[in-house]
């Protein structure tokens, strides 16, 4: 029914500025005596209050049927602006509904500042979901071809159109812990299973988004300053990083083994390298940290760090995920 209303209401924006233009050539076309084609050409200029020059010296009735449009054709051309610029809004949002419904294993970056702009931009487009309490951020994320959500990312309903019940990770980094922290609680409530990324603001922020449950915690400067650290100490170790980080290169991943037929087996013997392409660089099994060679055999419950190529990583997560999957 709404969108019977809706095109109802085009037509009758479409019929009302077809009538005015029709009667407004037609006027100056027997008023005037010029072509047609330049009768239309003056009624448009005239109702869109376009303003170039007359298409030739008009008489009292043609000044009158000027006046005529410019105050009845000039209001419904408004009218039909105004009528339509809504209707084209809500098809918009409509569309952008039914995408945010559909969308899955995605990205949401709760706050669109510097460093949302920044994290955005090293995902991939379409499986990142915008969520800002501000409306000119949320049109400018939606300008950068991203799905945005307008609203508070700590209540429930708003986290929901952003689909957190489907989303993969959540990257918390508004301007303020406390802000940050609550939207993890909810969105561990939501959906348990959501990895979740808090940039921290301020020191005292710490204990509140562990206490929230955050799965990693990033702090700008803590963070740049191990970087540095790195970099001046292990140039080389500081180069691999980069390698990792560079789009279309290599990742490593953490992933735990769940496949019961794998387990009690050796790498060689599982043959990840040749049926995915990438290698298990380290193995953590309770506080200890194995880095295994091939004859090195794996238990169900080992966190694998497995380095490789991220559709090949994809590959890695079913074989280890299920006996199925292989």
């Amino acid at each position: 029914m709404p969108n019977n209303n809706i095109e109802r209401q085009v037509a009758y924006v479409a019929i009302l500025l077809i009538a005015v233009t029709i009667l407004g050539t037609l006027g100056y076309y027997f008023i005037e005596g010029w072509p047609i084609f330049d009768c239309l050409y003056m009624t448009v200029i005239t109702i869109t209050t376009t303003g170039y020059r007359e298409v030739g010296e008009l008489s009292t009735a043609g000044r009158a049927l000027s006046m005529f449009l410019m105050i009845f054709g000039v209001g419904i051309f408004l009218y039909s602006i105004n009528s339509i610029m809504p209707i084209l809004i809500e098809k918009r949002r409509e569309r952008w509904k039914k995408v945010l419904e559909k969308i899955s294993g995605h990205y949401i970056i709760c706050g669109y500042g510097k460093m949302g702009v920044e994290i955005s931009k090293e995902l991939p487009t379409d499986k990142v979901v915008i969520v800002d309490l501000d409306p000119n951020k949320v049109a400018i994320a939606r300008e950068n071809g991203f799905l945005a959500v307008q609203g508070d990312a700590t209540e429930e309903e708003v986290l929901e159109r952003a689909g957190i019940r489907r989303a993969k990770s959540l990257i918390a980094c508004t301007e303020r812990d406390s802000s940050n922290a609550f939207a993890i609680m909810v969105a561990k409530d939501l959906n348990p299973n959501v990895y979740t990324i808090a940039i921290l603001r301020t020191p005292a922020g710490e204990k509140k988004l562990k206490r929230a449950g955050v799965d990693m915690l990033l702090s700008p400067y803590r963070d740049a300053a191990k970087k540095v650290s790195i970099a001046v100490r292990r140039p080389t170790a500081a180069d691999f990083i980069e390698v990792i980080g560079r789009e279309g290169e290599l990742m490593l991943e953490k992933m735990e083994l769940k496949n019961e037929e794998l387990s009690g087996k050796s790498l060689r013997e599982t043959n990840l390298r040749r049926l995915t392409g990438c290698m298990v660089v380290a193995i953590e099994r309770g506080k200890e940290v194995i880095f295994p060679d091939p004859d090195t055999t794996i238990q169900k419950g080992d966190i694998l760090y497995i380095l490789g190529k991220e559709e090949s990583l994809g590959k890695v997560e079913k074989v280890i995920a299920s006996p199925s999957s292989q």
